[in-house]
């Protein structure tokens, strides 16, 4: 099933690794304070879906912008970039930007999915925590959700945790992979039919628990592209 997630993107972007691939958006196309948070939208760029929720303890609602380069004119229908922006609300009213990144969300146009949302990202603040969930391909699906808390201490966005669920609606054949970026801690769950039961209701599960570096990795440092594999 891992094999399924690197052929669905090697289809999207090629044979990749998180150094080869880039984004035309850059942290630094956006100020890092503003009175409107209409101020963070680069030029040639538009706002996609905007929520809001504390995420640093204080009270006051933190907006999050999922941005979209703007359509060409000459080619409305191709794939555009998404970036993702993170503010803080602070006591002067302003907005601060604590984090801005355009390789954490998959494009528009690209996985698309069965769900009536065209593979467009879902996004949640629940208990101070940012959570990007995107959910792609129809015979063959992929769900993958990354959370991300602010972390006071390095004044950044963090990934704290990320869950990937690769499945196929053809046969049985399920794989969640659940990781702690704050603890370590990985466990890996298959969910196969037993070749050896003719009714095919006959499951087989296989777990494989693992350790994971907890070096902190912040929201400019994610690659959606290559994540997980």
């Amino acid at each position: 099933m891992i094999f399924l997630f690197t052929a669905l993107l090697a289809a999207l972007h090629g044979p990749s690794t998180p150094a080869d691939v880039t984004s035309t958006f850059r942290a630094d196309m956006v100020p890092a304070k503003g009175v409107r948070t209409a101020a963070f939208i680069p030029t040639g760029w538009m706002l996609e879906k905007q929520i809001s929720g504390d995420l640093n303890g204080d009270s006051r609602p933190d907006p999050v912008l999922m941005l979209a380069e703007r359509p060409s004119p000459t080619a409305p229908e191709a794939k555009r970039e998404r970036a993702l922006v993170v503010l803080l609300s602070e006591p002067s009213g302003q907005f601060r930007r604590v984090a801005a990144s355009g390789t954490a969300l998959y494009c528009t146009g690209c996985f698309d999915s069965d769900r009536g949302t065209s593979g467009t990202p879902e996004l949640s603040i629940v208990k101070g925590v940012l959570s990007v969930r995107h959910i792609s391909g129809v015979q063959q699906t992929v769900d993958l959700t990354q959370r991300y808390q602010f972390d006071k201490a390095t004044d950044r966005v963090r990934l704290v945790a990320e869950n990937l669920l690769l499945s196929s609606r053809l046969k049985l054949d399920t794989t969640a992979k659940r990781t702690d970026y704050l603890t370590g801690q990985q466990t890996t769950e298959r969910i196969t039919s037993d070749p050896a039961d003719a009714s095919g209701t006959k499951q087989l599960v296989t777990r494989k628990d693992a350790k994971v570096p907890t070096t902190p990795r912040y929201l400019e440092e994610v690659n959606v592209s290559v994540a997980a594999l």
